[in-house]
């Protein structure tokens, strides 16, 4: 599958996954490689700004709960 199919496929999910919830909601997907420490093989897709997509991360790591 070609890295053009393979975003237009998250694209298309993302969307769908996104409609779950209410209006103004950010989605970010990020998909990593445990066998990869450089980020070689990283994936990131969404419509967040990055930083806050980490920020959000942070929160519930420190409010612990992760899902």
């Amino acid at each position: 599958m070609s890295f053009q199919q393979v975003t237009e496929d998250v694209s298309d999910h993302l969307d769908r996954i996104k409609s779950y919830f209410k209006p103004g909601a950010k989605i970010t997907i990020l998909v990593r490689h445990t066998d990869d420490p450089e980020g070689r093989k990283d994936f990131m897709m969404g419509d967040d700004d990055p930083q806050e997509a980490m920020n959000m991360i942070a929160r519930r790591m420190a409010a612990g709960r992760t899902a």
